[in-house]
C-alpha cells in the first residue's frame, strides 16, 4: 500500500525557514529522482503551480457493498476523507494510507452534498429527499431539517461567518438558512430549472447559483433579490465555485466548457475547452490561487491555470464514469475524486524526474521505499537528466499514457 506522509516535507520546510533559505522566493527542486527527498509542502511552491498537477495515481478505495459515491469532503486537518454514498452512508477513509476506518448510516436516501463550516466545528449534509442534517466533528447527528426542500439538495455553502448557509435544490429554489435556529430566512426563486450548484462569496454577502436554465445568478441573501444574471454557457451549468480572491466565479457546464467570470467587470474572463464530455465537478486549489481542476462525465480529470485556456495536465481515464466530486487535501498535496463507478481515488504530486504523464507500466514496476517516499526503481537508474524538469512538467516520452 502506498502511503503519502507529509510530515517529512513539513520538517524540511521548518528547517529551511530556520536557515533563512526562503529569501529568494520559491525553493528550487532538483529535476532528478533523489530530489523527492527534499520536497516541501505545496505552500512552499506558491510561484510554481505546476508542482501540484496531481496526475500520479496513489490509491483506490471502494466500499464493501458497492454503490455510487456522490459527495466527499476532507475532515478538519485532513486526517480523514469523508464520502457520501448512494446508499445514504458516510464512509471514513484514512487520509495518509487511505484504508477504511468506519461507516455509518447517515441518511435514508442517497447523500448528494456535504459541507464543513469555516470554523471546522460542524458538518451539514443533504440528501435526495430534501433533508438537511447537522453533524458534529465526531459524526454524531445534532439536528435534522426533514423538509428543507421538496426535492434533492444538490449543493450547500456557508457564509464567511458560519451564521448562515445556502442550499440549492432540484425544486428550482435556493434557500438561505439561519444555521443556529435551522430556519429559512429567504427563499430565492427565479431559476427556470433544477439548481445544480450554489456558492457563498468568501468575504461578502453575495450568493451565486447555477441551474439547468444555463444561467448563473447572483443574489443578495439579505433581501432575497436577484442582482444580476451571467450568461455564457449554452447548456445546463452543473457546478460553480468562488475563487478565494473573491473576484472570480468558476463554472462548468454540459456544453463541455469551463468559464471564469470576473464580477468586478461583470464580464467573462476566460473560456476553457478540453473536456470531451459534460463538466460534472470542479475545484480550486487551496494554495495556488490560479490553479483549478475539473472532472468530466467520461471520467477524465484535467488541470488548468486561470491565465491559460489550454489544460496543463490530464488524467483521461481517471474513472470509468462521471466524476461526481473532488476535494483537495487542506495541505494541497493530494486530491480525492469520487465517481459513479463506485470508487474514491486519491492522486498525488508527481516526483522530481517523473514524466509529464505517468505511464501505466509504472504501476507494474516494483517500488523501493526511500525514506517514506515511493520512488519507482525505473527512475533510480539513469542519473541526472539533461535539462531542468519542473515536477509535473517533464518532457513527454512515447505515446499518450
Amino acid at each position: 500500500r502506498r502511503i503519502l506522509d507529509y510530515s517529512a516535507t513539513v520538517i524540511n520546510q521548518m528547517l529551511q525557514y530556520e536557515r533563512g533559505q526562503f529569501e529568494g522566493g520559491s525553493p528550487l527542486v532538483k529535476p532528478v529522482p533523489v530530489g523527492a527527498l527534499e520536497m516541501l509542502p505545496a505552500n512552499s511552491y506558491r510561484d510554481v503551480p505546476s508542482s501540484n498537477y496531481n496526475t500520479k495515481f496513489v490509491h483506490v478505495s471502494t466500499n464493501k457493498i458497492k454503490c455510487s459515491v456522490n459527495a466527499l469532503a476532507w475532515t478538519p486537518g485532513g486526517r480523514r476523507l469523508l464520502t457520501g454514498c448512494q446508499s445514504g452512508e458516510f464512509t471514513l477513509w484514512n487520509g495518509m494510507c487511505f484504508n477504511f476506518e468506519t461507516i455509518i448510516q447517515a441518511h435514508q436516501k442517497p447523500v448528494q452534498s456535504m459541507q464543513w463550516t469555516h470554523n471546522e466545528n460542524w458538518l451539514i449534509s443533504g440528501d435526495d429527499e430534501g433533508t438537511i442534517q447537522y453533524w458534529t466533528t465526531t459524526l454524531n447527528k445534532a439536528k435534522q431539517i426533514p423538509t428543507a426542500h421538496r426535492e434533492s439538495v444538490r449543493d450547500l455553502s456557508f457564509s464567511p461567518s458560519d451564521a448562515k448557509f445556502a442550499s440549492g435544490s432540484d425544486d428550482t429554489t435556493v434557500k438561505i438558512w439561519d444555521f443556529g435556529e435551522g430556519k429559512v430566512e429567504q427563499q430565492l426563486s427565479g431559476h427556470g430549472g433544477d439548481v445544480k450548484g450554489v456558492s457563498w462569496h468568501p468575504k461578502s454577502a453575495l450568493v451565486a447559483s447555477c441551474s439547468k436554465d444555463s444561467m448563473i445568478k447572483l443574489w443578495d441573501p439579505k433581501s432575497g433579490k436577484c442582482l444580476t444574471n451571467l450568461h455564457g454557457h449554452k447548456s445546463t451549468v452543473m457546478c460553480l465555485d468562488w475563487n478565494r480572491n473573491g473576484h472570480w466565479i468558476l463554472s462548468g457546464a454540459r456544453d463541455q466548457s469551463l468559464k471564469i467570470f470576473d464580477i468586478r467587470m461583470m464580464k467573462q474572463f476566460q473560456t476553457y475547452k478540453g473536456q470531451n464530455k459534460d463538466i460534472t465537478s470542479l475545484c480550486w486549489h487551496p494554495v495556488h490561487e490560479d490553479l483549478f481542476v475539473s472532472g468530466g462525465y467520461d471520467g477524465s480529470v484535467l488541470y488548468w491555470l486561470a491565465s491559460n485556456p489550454v489544460h496543463q495536465a490530464e488524467v483521461r481515464n481517471a474513472h470509468e464514469t462521471a466524476v461526481r466530486g473532488m476535494a483537495w487535501h487542506p495541505m494541497g498535496h493530494v486530491i480525492a475524486t469520487c465517481s459513479h463507478d463506485n470508487s474514491t481515488k486519491f492522486w498525488g504530486r508527481t516526483r522530481p524526474g517523473d514524466t509529464y504523464r505517468e505511464k501505466p507500466k509504472y504501476e507494474e514496476t516494483s517500488y523501493m521505499p526511500t525514506v517514506g517516499l515511493n520512488v519507482p526503481q525505473s527512475l533510480q537508474v539513469g542519473g541526472r537528466s539533461k535539462g531542468g524538469v519542473i515536477p509535473g512538467l517533464g518532457p513527454r516520452t512515447g505515446g499518450a499514457g
